[in-house]
C-alpha cells in the first residue's frame, strides 16, 4: 500500500505547521489572543476601506473583475462579487496598500494582510462562522510570521519582500483551516506554495510592494485547491536543499519558531501603526513629536533650524535615506512614505503624520522641503535593528540650542502599544474615507462581536458604498 506524503515525511516543517493549522480550536486560542486579533482585523478592514478611493486600490479592483466572474465573494469597499482567490488578491492588496498595516517588527512582516486576506475570502465562501474565520486568521498571523522571522533582516537584504513570501503559506494554512483539509493535502499545499511565493523589493516608484500581500492570499488559496484536487507538492519545501530558505537565503535557519505553536503566541507581538508610511520611519516622528514637546511648540519652522541629525540603521539607509535627493524632496507619494528625511521634517514642520499629509495634500509643501533639505542621518552605532526599529532626532537651533530625543522602539509596538480605543478611532478615521460614519461605528461593533455571527455576509455589507 501506497504511504500517503504525511507518513513519509511526518517530521518535515510543512507537516508539523499542517497537524497544527488543521487541529487548532478556537478554545484552543487564549481570550487576550482572540481580543488582540479582533483589533488587528478592524485595524486591517479600517485601512482596507481607505484604501479603496485611490488609484492603485481602483487599478487592483479592475484587474480583479477582469480575472474572472463568480459570487463565493466580495471586495471590500466596492461590494463587488468575485471569486474567492480574486477577492483575497484585490482585498490584501487594499490593507497594505497605504503602508498602514500592522507589522511583526522582530520578522519585519505585514501580518494581516495575507491572512485577513485569505480568512475573509475562504470564510465567506464556505459560509464559514465568525469563529471559524477568526480561529483562521489566528493560524495565518502565526505562521506568518514564524516563517518570516526565521530569515529577519536576511530577506530584505537579498532583495526580497518576506510578506510576499511567508504570507503566501499563511494564507494557505487559513484557507485550509476554513475548508476542513486533513494535515496530508496541506502538507502538498505548503509544497506547492514555494514555488509561488514571491515578492521583490525593485519597486522604483512602482505599485509593486503594495500586491505582495495580495498575491500572497490568492497564490494559497490557490496552492490549496491544487492539493485538494490531488496535486502533490514536496513536503521538504521549507528545509530541502533546494527549498524556500535554501533558494532565498542561501542557508536553511536551524529553528523556524515551531516548537512553540500554540504555548507561545506571537500574535500579540505585532504592531500596530499610528502612521501611513513604511514602519522603518515611524520612530523618527515619535522623536520628532517629543521634541517639539519639550521646546513646548507644536511645531517649528526650517528657517529656526540649521540641521536635524537623525541616526539610522545602517541596513536600513538603502531603504529609508537614499537617493537623497528622492527622498528630501519625494516625486511621488511612495518616495514620501519611505523618507526618513520626509517623515521627520513633516513631523516638525506640521505636527502630525497622517494619510492627508500624504494623499490629500501637496507633497511639495516648501516649508517640509526646506526642513527635509536639512536633515541628516548617518549611520546610528546604537541601533538594535532588526529586534527594534529605533529612531532619533537631534535638532540643532539657529540660536544654538540643541535638542535630542531616542526612541528604541515606536508607538504601536508591544513596548507601547496603541489601546483598543486608538485602534477604533484610527478605524472610523480611515472607514470615514470610504463609508459614512453611521456605517464605519456600525461595522466597528459588529467586529467587536466577530465570533458571534453566523456567517459574514450582513457584516461585509457594511464595508461597501
Amino acid at each position: 500500500m501506497t504511504a500517503t506524503l504525511a507518513e513519509t515525511a511526518r517530521d518535515t516543517a510543512s507537516a508539523r505547521i499542517a497537524r497544527w493549522t488543521t487541529g487548532l480550536t478556537l478554545a484552543d486560542i487564549p481570550a487576550p489572543v482572540r481580543a488582540v486579533a479582533r483589533d488587528h482585523l478592524l485595524d486591517a478592514t479600517g485601512t482596507a476601506l481607505a484604501a479603496a478611493g485611490t488609484d492603485f486600490g481602483q487599478a487592483v479592483h479592475t484587474a480583479g473583475t477582469r480575472l474572472g466572474a463568480g459570487t463565493e465573494a466580495h471586495a471590500l469597499g466596492y461590494g463587488t462579487p468575485l471569486p474567492a482567490a480574486s477577492a483575497a488578491l484585490v482585498n490584501g492588496t487594499l490593507m497594505h496598500g497605504l503602508d498602514f498595516d500592522d507589522t511583526h517588527i522582530g520578522a519585519i512582516y505585514h501580518a494581516s494582510g495575507p491572512a485577513l486576506a485569505a480568512a475573509l475570502a475562504v470564510g465567506e465562501a464556505e459560509g464559514a462562522s465568525g469563529a471559524a474565520v477568526l480561529t483562521a486568521y489566528v493560524i495565518g498571523l502565526e505562521v506568518g510570521c514564524r516563517l518570516a522571522a526565521a530569515g529577519a533582516g536576511e530577506f530584505h537584504a537579498r532583495g526580497f519582500h518576506p510578506t510576499g513570501i511567508a504570507g503566501t503559506f499563511a494564507a494557505a494554512c487559513v484557507a485550509a483551516h476554513l475548508r476542513g483539509l486533513d494535515p496530508d493535502t496541506l502538507t502538498s499545499a505548503l509544497g506547492l506554495c514555494g514555488s509561488q511565493a514571491a515578492g521583490i523589493l525593485e519597486i522604483q516608484g512602482s505599485w509593486l510592494k503594495r500586491m505582495h500581500p495580495g498575491w500572497a492570499a490568492h497564490a494559497g488559496l490557490v496552492a490549496v485547491t491544487m492539493a485538494e484536487a490531488g496535486f502533490r507538492g514536496p513536503a521538504a519545501v521549507l528545509e530541502g536543499s533546494k527549498g524556500l530558505y535554501a533558494a532565498h537565503l542561501g542557508r536553511v535557519p536551524e529553528d523556524l519558531g515551531l516548537d512553540d505553536l500554540g504555548e507561545r503566541w506571537w500574535t500579540p507581538e505585532i504592531a500596530l501603526k499610528p502612521y501611513p508610511c513604511c514602519h522603518f520611519t515611524h520612530a523618527f516622528a515619535d522623536a520628532a513629536f517629543a521634541v517639539l514637546d519639550e521646546l513646548g511648540r507644536d511645531r517649528i519652522g526650517p528657517e529656526e533650524v540649521v540641521k536635524v541629525v537623525c541616526p539610522t540603521s545602517v541596513a536600513l539607509i538603502p531603504a529609508v535615506v537614499e537617493p537623497v535627493a528622492a527622498k528630501t524632496a519625494p516625486a511621488t507619494t511612495y518616495d514620501a512614505l519611505f523618507s526618513v528625511q520626509y517623515v521627520a521634517a513633516t513631523a516638525l514642520v506640521r505636527r502630525r503624520v497622517d494619510l492627508a499629509v500624504f494623499y490629500d495634500e501637496p507633497l511639495d509643501d516648501p516649508a517640509v522641503l526646506a526642513m527635509a533639505a536639512k536633515v541628516e542621518c548617518p549611520p546610528d552605532p546604537l541601533s538594535d535593528y532588526p529586534a527594534h526599529f529605533p529612531g532619533e532626532v537631534e535638532l540643532h537651533l539657529a540660536d544654538g540650542r540643541v535638542v535630542r530625543h531616542r526612541v528604541p522602539a515606536s508607538h504601536g509596538t508591544p513596548e507601547w502599544a496603541l489601546g483598543s480605543d486608538q485602534v477604533r478611532q484610527k478605524f472610523l478615521a480611515n472607514a470615514r474615507r470610504r463609508i459614512g460614519e453611521q456605517q464605519a461605528v456600525a461595522l466597528a461593533e459588529a467586529i467587536d462581536t466577530f465570533e458571534a455571527h453566523s456567517a459574514l455576509g450582513s457584516l461585509l455589507e457594511l464595508t461597501w458604498t
